[in-house]
Parts: C-alpha cells; structure tokens; sequence
C-alpha cells in the first residue's frame, strides 16, 4: 500500500510539473502573441475598440432613439397595428399581391400622426453624418443590442411608405424615403459588432429589392436613380467587418478566455441553448468540470492563441475575393487546421469564418447588382433601350463569388443581371424568392420592360 501511495504521489508530483510547465509556456506563447498583434496595430483590449462618443447635436442614434420610443408594440398602438399587418403580407415590396383591404389598412396606419412622426425622426435623423447608441462593450456578450430589431423594423416601415408613394404616383418622393431607409442603414456601419453588420446588411438586402420593384414598376429620374448608386456606393466598404472582427476579438473572445482561464464562468453559460451544449458534448464530455477548475487552464491559453491566430487570418481574407478564400477552405479547411483540445476556437472559428465571408461577399454582390441595374436604367432613359453588354459602365462591376463581371442578358424588352451567389455556380439567375433558404439562387436583378 505504501508503494502504491509512493508511486501515485510520484505520478501526481510528474502531473503537476507538467502543468505547471504547460502554463509556464503557453502563457508566453499568448502574451508574445498578444505582443505581435499590438505591433501589427491590432486592437487588443476594449477601450481601442469602442467608437469615440458623438456629441448630441451631431449623433443620428438621439433622433432614432426617440423614434424607436414611438415604436414600442403595445396593444391599441398603430404600430403594434402596421407590425400585425406586415406579418401576413405576401411580399413587403409588391402591391400587386397585397389584398384590397391590407392596402386600405396599410395607407391609413401609415399615414397616420403616429407614424408620420416616427417617420419625421427617422428622415431627421439619416441626415446626421455620425451615429453612436453608446452600448455597453465592457459587458461582453453580455451587452444589449435592443436598438438592432427597431432599426430593421424601421426599414421595414419605411419601404412600405415607399411602395404607397409609388401606387400614388410620387415615384421621386418613393426613391427619397428609400435614401432616408439606406441612410438609416449605414450608421451602424461605425458599429463594431457582429450582430450589427448582419442587421445592416439584412436592411440593405430588403431595401435594394424595393428599389428593384418599384424601378422596375415606375421609371426613376436619371437623377435620383445617381444619388442612389452614389448612397449604395457607401455600403460596400471591408473596412466595417474588419473593424467587427477586431471588436469580436476583445469584445467576446478576450473576454470568454479571460473568464476560462480564471474559472469565472462555465461553457453552459457562455453557450446556453440545446444546439450549442450539444456541441460542448460532443467535443467536451466533462466540460462542467473541465471549466470550472483549474486543470484546463493551460489549454484554455493555447486555445487563445489558436484563437488569434486563425481571427487575424479570416480578418486578412475580407480583403481577397470571397472565390479565392473558398478555394483555400476546400484544399485546407480550416477545421482541420485546429486542435480537437481547442474546444473554444474549434467550434467558434468554422462558424466565424463561415458568417463573415458569406455575409460580406453576398452584400458586396447584393450592392453591386443594385449599383449596376440602375445604371442600366440612366442608359435606357437616355438612349430609349437596354445595351447589349455592359460596356459603357465606367468601372468594371466584379462579382465576389467569381472573380469576373457580373453576368448581363439583354432580353426583348427588358434584362436579366445577376451574380453566381454563394454556390458560386450559375443558376441561370434563379431568385432566392424563388427558392427560399436553399443556397442554389443567384443574386439578381430582372427587368421585364
């Protein structure tokens, strides 16, 4: 018995220094990669990442704030009556598949005092240049974003407006509300968050369709259809997702190590919900344990370094072709590039990596196709019809997911413009509309007339 308790102590002596030298050298593998990010000019704490405060006067969010009071859903309220409407139409953007009554209903909520003055702060508020809802960044995934699903709601609203003014006969007045709606937009642009991007990018994608019905519905003035491309032409920068995966970086992922390392929070916290502890499960059959004590801590700091890694790779490929990086995934995918004990980058970074490509080379393609089918509309209004190619725009208009132009077919009396979409293949210019949440759509403009 005592040699058994001699040799235990042995193995557990042998343990311990080998812990203790894993902690030792992973953590000045961390702290040299934290140093090496710092001399790359990487943000690396919360304070670089928070945008610098905007003074009252000067900030868009006082005015959306005040609107967003406004559109609180409570039972009576027009906007709780408008918000039960929208949910039953079939297309937000066509009038012609909206019922008689939901149109009468529509028109009389849309233009009533409440929603007139919300409409007034919104248009007030999109003529601001700077934009700032101060959230809480400290609070980590903790922070609250409640203004994100009132910013898509209001571009819900105001492209609705715009379709009224339309049927009306207003088309200019139609087009300005959709500015004001692109405007609203794209002052979450200097918000570094992932949620953010992906709610600016889900508003420019329903707004840019409105613009493709009611275009295609009434002719636009050469004028208002270049402010347009001139506002879209705004949209398109890397550098909001570059500036959110330096945010993700601190903001989330520092910040979930930090709380590991120091046994201040367990896995089913961070990741609540059956899809995700499913996930910790498979990778992490004891993780209750395995992130509470300080056995793992060691790992917890190589996985950090993995981590930061493979973010400021994703980060540098926002600036490639979304085909070139999807090449790279299919030869080497990424997943493979990581440690089965680096729980936390093993499951984040696929997902990370994934969202972030997708979403920004399909936004980039949305506004691109956007930006040209207008500008096949200034050179009908000038010339009486549709080119045979698009020769006369003055700078090349590539689509991300196949690295050449965008693909162009004069029809009878109108066209057909798309991009390949996300399977990089050509559908023949298939809508999304027309398939749903299937993957095989391109990314299209089609004009009948």
């Amino acid at each position: 018995m005592k040699k058994f308790f001699k040799i235990a102590g042995i193995i557990l002596g042998i343990l311990i220094i080998l812990h203790t030298i894993l902690n030792i050298t992973f953590s000045i593998q961390l702290r040299n990669k934290i140093n090496e990010l710092k001399r790359q000019g990487r943000p690396t704490t919360i304070a670089e990442i928070i945008p610098p405060p905007v003074p009252d006067e000067e900030n868009a969010a006082i005015f959306y704030n005040k609107a967003f009071e406004m559109m609180k859903n409570e039972e009576g309220s027009n906007v709780k009556k408008l918000s039960t409407v929208e949910k039953y139409l079939k297309s937000l953007y066509d009038l012609s598949q909206w019922t008689d009554e939901q149109r009468k209903e529509i028109s009389e909520l849309i233009n009533s005092k409440e929603l007139q003055d919300i409409y007034s702060l919104l248009e007030e508020g999109s003529q601001k240049t700077k934009c700032n809802f101060n959230l809480e960044y400290e609070k980590g995934p903790y922070m609250e974003l409640r203004h994100l699903s009132k910013i898509r709601q209001a571009v819900r609203f105001l492209c609705m407006k715009a379709v009224l003014e339309t049927e009306s006969g207003d088309i200019d007045k139609a087009f300005d509300t959709l500015i004001v709606s692109l405007k609203v937009s794209n002052h979450l642009k200097d918000e570094p968050v992932l949620f953010s991007q992906q709610t600016r990018y889900s508003c420019d994608w329903i707004i840019t369709n409105c613009i493709e019905f009611i275009s295609n519905s009434k002719n636009i003035s050469p004028q208002i259809a270049k402010l347009i491309i001139d506002e879209l032409s705004t949209h398109k920068s890397v550098e909001p997702i570059i500036k959110c995966i330096d945010a993700e970086k601190v903001h989330i992922g520092m910040w979930v190590f930090d709380r590991l390392v120091h046994c201040k929070v367990s896995c089913n916290e961070l990741f609540g919900g059956d899809y995700m502890g499913e996930r910790w499960d498979y990778f992490v059959p004891f993780h209750p344990c395995v992130t509470t004590t300080p056995i793992y801590i060691p790992i917890w700091k190589k996985d950090e370094i993995y981590y930061l890694t493979f973010l400021s790779k994703i980060q540098d490929n926002c600036n490639l072709p979304y085909y070139k990086v999807a090449q790279e995934e299919q030869s080497n995918p990424m997943k493979k590039q990581i440690p089965k004990y680096c729980v936390y980058t093993r499951i984040i970074m696929p997902y990370l990596d994934r969202i972030l490509k997708y979403s920004l080379a399909r936004h980039q393609a949305n506004i691109s196709v956007c930006k040209v089918g207008l500008a096949l509309k200034i050179f009908k209004a000038g010339t009486g019809d549709y080119p045979e190619t698009l020769f006369f725009l003055s700078e090349r208009s590539i689509d991300p997911f196949s690295g050449k132009e965008l693909i162009y077919k004069k029809l009878d009396d109108g066209f057909i413009l798309y991009s390949l979409g996300p399977n990089m293949k050509d559908d023949g210019g298939i809508h999304q509309r027309e398939v749903g949440y299937k993957e095989d759509y391109d990314i299209v403009w089609k004009c009948e007339k």
